[in-house]
């Protein structure tokens, strides 16, 4: 036991001190380890006040590991016992619980986290304190933050949590100046965090616009930081900033710098060299600038040259339907009605329903009735990607074509993009919340969970004497997240704060250590596709319960020919729906979220989810760094070959066979 807690503390103390993300969790041995699959087990439970008395249990492996049990469980009233760990003398249970405080909702008290950052010499420790700081503090620790003088090593970290602190609205003039005076910084990381920092929170960047332009001038056309910085251009930037983005989008050497530069030009007015250089886009080699570019294109107003080229353009590339798609509805806001009517039904007769879903959207601002009986045809398809892409085309036109009999089919698809639009008062004279109810009664968790809290939504929108009674029934609900949109209904159907009912969550499958030993610590899904080989290394000890359901689901050929539902370009890839193969779908049951010390960076194997705790067989991976998903979702693997592969993947690209291999 000894020398196993010494190796631990010595693998902590010599993990790098610099860069991006933290350094992950040293094993603790978790899977042979009878004490520490208890603390795994009263996690999984959601018993917070079991892990804290965890805490001061005698052996140090057991209060870290309950420790950064608590990071998932998020229970507050462990707060004053995670405090009391940070003054722990063994460094794991240390950064485990200053870990599991960067999680806390609510209640961490910035004064303790910046009192201890001040003394605290150990390199791994500062980085999670400066995390927390980002995560929990308020404005008045922000500038104690920046007043500190913390040695440069630790700016990138410093950059992080400035971001961090403006996701959460918390913004301050001095992190603006600070951030804008890093993004010519000599650490790579630094530059990054700063730029990734001015790029997610539109009011650190603004005024800080030359700052930006001077450090997109002078970065390498390969740095990363140029990404973010681009996409701060976007959202703050002058019309003066069109040619800069155009000028990046010609010729940037990373395609997701590309992508952002195409994607930046929709919040600009485009110019006519902008909307060239989009046209010439359509052409990039990698498919995903492509498909961007014409995304763009399409909400743009376009020259009769724009037109004729584009035309052009979907004439001699009849088989590339994702990028003609959105082309598509370009054509239909300038002036080519005709032309996208043919196409759209052409498509619903000769496509695959995937490429015909993707042209519904088109039909969206023809005002013919033409368009209108299309969509009517495509809303009643047995194909309910179709149906949904056709609901989604009706927002713009729901006083011609009504939404009533797609919420009445109750998939839950449907339901998440049409129980909104009977909300409008055009709708009123329909009684919107008895369909409403008479669906919600239909459904049940886990395979309709989104549907019904999207009804719940709609119906606390609605209000009235029938809504409030499901609503307040649907508060004693067996599954949290019901119950948590019922209680948001409620609030918003009374006008008063309503809380969600404390019953217990749902039955959650309990781990095999036997099996999840056989597997080790760290085993591999070899993903074969149809565009090539991913190889993914899990962690099982920080992420037992999910890493052993993925590889249950692969060992039985479960995700063997299924799609990758949803690709956004330089953000994520998403698949593993064996249900429905839509993003609605998953298994029979519910898996806990781990939060784990895997940054959200690229390459990341994270589990989707509808909410905390409603984890069941879909996965991502981010092609770029996504900090903001931390805290909120499983990241329990890494990408370890065949990244170039996730980079060619497209929307209904898919897995041919995903085959587990224990650990070496």
């Amino acid at each position: 036991m000894h020398v196993r807690t010494a190796l631990f503390v010595l693998l902590l103390c010599t993990t790098p001190a610099v860069g991006q993300p933290l350094p992950e969790r040293p094993s603790d041995d978790l899977l042979t380890q009878p004490a520490l699959q208890k603390v795994v087990e009263a996690q999984i439970a959601r018993d917070g006040q079991r892990l804290t008395r965890m805490l001061d249990a005698d052996a140090p492996s057991v209060r870290a590991r309950a420790a950064f049990a608590l990071a998932s469980v998020q229970d507050t009233s462990a707060i004053p016992a995670l405090l009391e760990r940070l003054r722990d003398g063994v460094p794991t249970v240390r950064t485990d619980a200053v870990f599991a405080l960067a999680q806390m909702p609510g209640g961490v008290p910035a004064g303790r986290l910046l009192e201890t950052l001040r003394f605290e010499r150990d390199a791994v420790m500062q980085r999670g304190l400066i995390h927390a700081l980002g995560t929990t503090g308020d404005v008045a620790s922000l500038r104690r933050l920046l007043g500190l003088g913390l040695p440069s090593d630790r700016d990138a970290d410093v950059a992080l949590a400035l971001a961090r602190y403006g996701m959460r609205g918390i913004v301050d003039s001095t992190a603006g100046a600070w951030l804008a005076a890093h993004l010519t910084a000599d650490d790579p990381w630094t530059r990054r965090n700063a730029a990734y920092a001015l790029g997610r929170v539109d009011t650190l960047a603004r005024g800080r616009l030359d700052s930006v332009r001077h450090a997109l001038d002078d970065i390498p056309p390969d740095d990363p930081a140029a990404m973010h910085l681009l996409r701060a251009l976007g959202a703050v930037g002058k019309s003066v900033d069109v040619e800069r983005l155009a000028a990046w989008l010609r010729s940037a050497p990373d395609w997701r710098t590309r992508v952002d530069a195409a994607r930046s030009l929709t919040r600009l007015p485009t110019t006519p060299a902008a909307r060239s250089a989009l046209v010439q886009a359509l052409n990039d080699e990698h498919p995903l600038v492509a498909r961007t570019a014409a995304e763009t294109l399409a909400e743009a107003d376009w020259s009769p040259d724009n037109r004729t080229a584009v035309g052009i353009w979907v004439d001699t590339h009849p088989d590339r339907w994702r990028v003609v798609a959105p082309l598509l509805r370009g054509l239909a806001r300038n002036g080519q009605s005709a032309r996208v009517l043919r196409t759209v039904e052409a498509w619903g007769a000769e496509r695959s329903p995937p490429a015909y879903a993707a042209a519904l959207p088109a039909l969206a601002p023809l005002d013919t009735t033409r368009a209108d009986t299309l969509l009517d045809t495509a809303l009643q398809s047995a194909n309910i990607r179709v149906a949904t892409a056709a609901l989604q085309a009706l927002e713009a036109r729901w006083d011609r074509v009504r939404p009533t009999q797609a919420v009445r089919r109750g998939d839950p698809a449907l339901l998440y993009h049409g129980a909104s639009l009977l909300t409008d008062s055009l709708f009123a004279h329909r009684a919107p919340a008895d369909t409403l109810v008479a669906t919600y009664q239909t459904l049940s968790t886990p395979a309709d969970l989104e549907g019904m809290t999207s009804v719940l939504e709609a119906l606390g929108r609605l209000g009235g004497p029938t809504a409030k009674t499901t609503l307040r029934d649907a508060r004693e609900h067996p599954h949290h997240a019901v119950r948590e949109a019922a209680a948001a209904g409620l609030t918003a159907a009374t006008d008063t704060t309503v809380a969600a009912a404390p019953t217990p969550l749902p039955d959650s499958p309990s781990p095999d250590w036997a099996d999840l030993r056989e597997l080790g610590p760290h085993p591999r899904l070899v993903v074969e596709t149809n565009r090539g080989t991913v190889t993914i290394q899990l962690d099982a000890e920080q992420a037992p319960q999910t890493v052993q359901a993925i590889t249950t689901f692969a060992r039985k050929g479960r995700y063997d020919g299924v799609p990758f539902h949803r690709v956004v370009p330089n953000f994520v890839v998403q698949g593993g729906d064996f249900a429905r193969q839509d993003g609605f779908g998953g298994p029979d049951f519910f898996l806990r979220t781990e939060i784990t010390r895997i940054g959200h960076r690229r390459g990341t194997f994270g589990m989707a989810s509808a909410g905390t705790d409603t984890e069941g067989s879909q996965f991502f991976v981010p092609h770029s760094m996504q900090p903001h998903l931390d805290s909120g979702y499983t990241a329990f693997g890494t990408v370890v070959d065949g990244m170039d592969t996730v980079d060619r993947l497209r929307v209904n690209d898919r897995i041919t066979e995903m085959i587990v291999r224990p650990s070496e």
